[in-house]
């Protein structure tokens, strides 16, 4: 018998830019051995599928404040944020060797330090509880690994700094000019970032474990 595979039907977009932005990293082998293991942060906005996205050295808390530091101080506060449940996002319950897992609320667990500075920002965070429903972001990394790969390629891309190179210069454009879209609706959901928002205070973690470094 003929196996029915089964359908995900594509959610649709938001209709404003800033209403819901997709956030992710990916571990693909981006130099191709050319150079250290480095990953790619995608932060891609529902409704237009505006991309801010940069190669980091490791999928930390710290490299994510970062983006999200960036994607606030260039926009304003977005309404929520669509993320997966890795451990930078979301607190899971701990269980030793052998053990069952707990019936603890969630809401019961302490956020993570990205969890408690979205709560500050009073910015929604939202979790996928599979790859297809984040499928925007997936689909955007789907395009670099293709794309972006060959352009380091051509590059001759080694380090952290030649592949973030390549990125800003000619990938992160074409991605404006072939792939972003125009939003339903015109008008911006982002709300500003007022006085009672102190990045340095909400964000301190990034810069205390940098001068750890």
């Amino acid at each position: 018998k003929r196996k029915v595979e089964e359908v995900h039907l594509w959610r649709p977009r938001r209709s404003r830019f800033g209403e819901l932005v997709q956030w992710d990293t990916s571990d693909h082998d981006w130099l191709e051995g050319r150079g250290p293991q480095i990953y790619l942060i995608h932060m891609i906005d529902d409704a237009s599928s505006r991309l801010r996205a940069g190669f980091v050295e490791h999928d930390s808390t710290v490299e994510n404040l970062g983006m999200l530091r960036g994607w606030l101080e260039g926009h304003g506060r977005m309404v929520a944020v669509y993320t997966d449940k890795g451990s930078v996002f979301h607190t899971t319950e701990k269980t030793g060797r052998g053990q069952e897992r707990g019936v603890r609320d969630p809401q019961e667990l302490a956020p993570t330090q990205i969890g408690r500075a979205l709560e500050e920002l009073q910015i929604s965070q939202i979790l996928a509880h599979s790859p297809q429903a984040k499928g925007r972001v997936e689909r955007s990394f789907d395009t670099a690994q293709d794309r972006l790969v060959k352009e380091l390629r051509v590059a001759g891309a080694r380090t952290l700094e030649e592949a973030n190179r390549v990125l800003e210069e000619i990938f992160l454009p074409w991605w404006e000019k072939h792939c972003a879209v125009q939003p339903t609706h015109a008008d911006d959901a982002h709300r500003r970032l007022g006085k009672e928002h102190n990045l340095d205070a909400i964000l301190s973690v990034v810069e205390k474990r940098q001068v750890l470094r």
